[in-house]
């Protein structure tokens, strides 16, 4: 199908549609999975790292089977957003035709800026995945 509305000349129309549906198949499983975590007792400040580089970050290490999962969807959530902002900062590159690697490229620079969203997602101090962790799993009702 991606070859046929590559003929067309609509590989634009199909990625957007196909990020809508990965965006919103990803909010569908963090519902499901806040759902499983909200019924626990404990505070969110229990969660936090208190010393340290990661100090404010959540340990991981004493999250439960599903609040880990959560959590995990909470970080790949994250990295979405990232790879949109990437995606928006590669459109203001002008390409010229000299150098210009085709197809390839584009693909090998989607993958490229896949890693680096999650890099950034897993390693950055926005608190964006902590946040709708927080939010999701009912941490900030008790």
């Amino acid at each position: 199908m991606a070859n046929q509305l590559t003929s067309l000349g609509l590989t634009s129309v199909y990625n957007s549609d196909f990020r809508s549906r990965e965006i919103g198949m990803k909010s569908r499983e963090m519902n499901t999975k806040a759902e499983a975590v909200r019924n626990g007792s404990r505070k969110f400040e229990d969660l936090l790292v208190k010393t340290g580089e990661s100090y404010g970050k959540i340990d991981t290490t004493k999250l439960t089977k599903d609040e880990s999962k959560l959590y995990d969807s909470c970080v790949e959530m994250e990295s979405l957003l990232w790879k949109q902002m990437l995606n928006a900062m590669k459109k203001t590159i002008n390409k010229t035709k000299l150098i210009d690697g085709g197809q390839t490229e584009e693909i090998f620079t989607d993958f490229l800026y896949d890693e680096y969203a999650s890099g950034i997602a897993k390693t950055s101090n926005s608190k964006i995945s902590e946040t709708l962790f927080k939010q999701l799993s009912g941490y900030n009702q008790r």
